[in-house]
């Protein structure tokens, strides 16, 4: 765990506060990999369809670049923390919408990135140096060259086997090359108890839990246990970084208030999209259940007295 956030003292209790303005392997391009399934009124991958269970239209994909940023502030800037000055060939596992490869690539014209994703959502405006590619990370790999950083960022509820992706990974890794893991577990948590077991954010927490586990996923994640499968896969000197990503503009330090701030804004516009699928299939759900719920969810992240965090 990073160190203690401190509150700032001067939100508790204003309501109109900030708070108030949170709003919520290569595969061609056929058609059929360019069209989306329809559910619920959100769009889905058609590739692979149902691997991944959350949308992939324009209010997930604000989500996406919004919770990026909030994780750009965190890591005061940096892509990655891997000690690697000029790697020549990147991989991006689940790139979303790209934007981390885009921006590596900037960082790095020297090196190509390859970057992959069940939905074709990125931008056609990139870097020269950036291939983007529909691929399942859970298929077999293969790429015909190895890489000297291998990067997730988010995947934590994405894939159902991690322990055969690193084994992937490790085989596509360059001798004396580097995989990160930017993983966030998705528990809320407070450091001072601001979340009660009452929680209406740690009721639809559970719940979410219990319908990932059903369709074969973990929410959870930690570092020990994702050190445990990279040595497992071959890795060696593997380090582990604890840090905090506040849910909320309630930090008294600014960077963390900004990155709370843009983290609170992806919530409150992403718990729909983040829902539907994994109540509706795994818990019988109706699509009006889940909307009152993720509205309780919605009003209690807007309170300025909840300290909440998800661990990096």
């Amino acid at each position: 765990m990073a160190d203690t956030i401190q509150a700032d003292a001067f939100l508790e209790g204003d309501e109109d506060s900030t708070y108030g303005d949170t709003d919520a392997s290569d595969v061609s391009l056929t058609s059929s990999v360019q069209k989306s399934e329809w559910e619920h009124g959100r769009s889905y991958h058609s590739y692979r369809a149902g691997q991944y269970m959350l949308p992939n239209d324009e209010t997930e994909q604000d989500r996406l670049d919004q919770k990026y940023q909030s994780i750009t502030l965190v890591f005061d800037g940096k892509l990655f923390f891997a000690p690697i000055d000029k790697p020549k060939a990147i991989l991006d596992i689940g790139t979303g919408t790209g934007i981390w490869a885009i921006d590596v690539a900037d960082a790095h014209p020297q090196a190509v990135v390859t970057a992959t994703d069940l939905s074709p959502i990125q931008p056609t405006w990139v870097p020269p140096n950036v291939i983007f590619q529909v691929d399942d990370a859970e298929d077999t790999w293969t790429f015909s060259t190895k890489f000297d950083l291998i990067h997730t960022l988010c995947m934590t509820g994405c894939i159902k086997d991690w322990d055969r992706l690193f084994e992937q990974a490790f085989e596509a890794t360059t001798p004396g090359g580097y995989i990160e893991c930017q993983e966030i577990s998705y528990i809320p948590s407070s450091q001072d108890g601001s979340l009660t077991p009452e929680s209406a954010v740690l009721q639809w927490h559970y719940l979410q839990k219990e319908a990932a586990e059903k369709a074969g996923l973990d929410l959870v994640s930690s570092g020990t246990l994702t050190k445990e499968r990279l040595e497992r896969a071959g890795y060696v000197d593997v380090v582990i970084k604890k840090l905090a990503l506040p849910i909320g503009p309630w930090p008294a330090d600014h960077t963390l208030k900004a990155a709370g701030y843009h983290q609170l804004c992806a919530m409150l516009k992403g718990l729909e999209g983040i829902s539907l699928r994994f109540f509706t299939r795994y818990l019988g759900w109706t699509a009006l259940e889940v909307e009152i719920l993720v509205a309780k969810v919605r009003a209690e992240w807007r309170k300025p007295s909840i300290h909440s965090y998800w661990p990096l």
